[in-house]
């Protein structure tokens, strides 16, 4: 078991790190569903956010919301940490797609009354469970 778990994971860094139709294919599920394109947004607003703290915004069930999550980061778009039983998502924006994908988004979503909606829900929360409230990414630089 372990030599295939090993294999598998050798499988899946090559794919990843080649580009093909099937990364790709992962990608574009990963960007065509509403309540994934609405927790990147959340990210783009801030550097990153608990799984509970997008939950509360977005009035998700957690199990929804970490199907999403995972989603993406299998996509490759975000990266998670853990810290103690909470789990923190951060918007990759360190890489070329990430550095494309933010462009894009913070291009088109402000004209997007239900993103907008959801950013205004974010900065209104100030009893999130978790999250400091990090500065957000552009202010940071």
């Amino acid at each position: 078991m372990r030599k295939y778990y090993e294999s598998a994971m050798k499988q899946k860094e090559e794919t990843e790190a080649t580009g093909t139709l099937e990364s790709l294919t992962l990608l574009m599920q990963a960007l065509s569903d509403e309540n994934r394109l609405r927790i990147i947004n959340l990210l783009l607003a801030r550097d990153e956010l608990c799984v509970c703290d997008i939950q509360s915004v977005l009035a998700m069930p957690q199990t929804r919301v970490s199907r999403h999550l995972t989603i993406l980061k299998n996509a490759g778009l975000v990266t998670a940490r853990r810290d103690a039983r909470w789990m923190y998502y951060t918007l990759l924006r360190d890489t070329p797609l990430g550095r494309e994908l933010c462009a894009m988004c913070e291009r088109t979503f402000p004209g997007i009354p239900a993103l907008a909606a959801d950013l205004t829900s974010l900065n209104a929360a100030c009893d999130l469970v978790c999250c400091t409230f990090p500065v957000k990414h552009e202010e940071a630089t």
